[in-house]
């Protein structure tokens, strides 16, 4: 269920999932850090998971200073970028990532695996 009261209890339940989580107090801090966050998880390769009080942020009236849009392009590892995009899947280059086997093929391999059979 969707809690209105900025408890946050969704994004707690993903503590033990390998993001790294950032949180903004204000407007400012979620624009801001929108930008490290996409640039630190390009360079690190470790995803993010930006939150802010929803309700806070849509709310409030305050002035940002935005950042342009040639400061982003500085800013971002187009290499990163590419490399990224490389790693998608994609029909044009398909790959596998992880298998799920049942237990008689799963022993097959793992006995094939085995030093006495070979």
């Amino acid at each position: 269920a969707l809690s209105i009261y900025g408890d946050h209890s969704d994004v707690m339940l993903v503590r033990g999932t390998g993001l790294a989580m950032v949180s903004s107090f204000n407007v400012q801090e979620a624009h801001d850090m929108a930008v490290i966050t996409q640039v630190a998880t390009l360079n690190s390769r470790v995803p993010f998971l930006h939150f802010m009080d929803g309700f806070r942020t849509s709310h409030e009236i305050s002035k940002i200073q935005l950042v342009s849009d040639e400061q982003l392009k500085e800013l971002m590892p187009w290499e990163k970028v590419e490399e990224h995009r490389q790693r998608a899947l994609s029909p044009l280059h398909p790959s596998q990532r992880g298998t799920a086997q049942a237990p008689d093929v799963f022993m097959q391999l793992v006995e094939s695996s085995n030093k006495h059979y070979q």
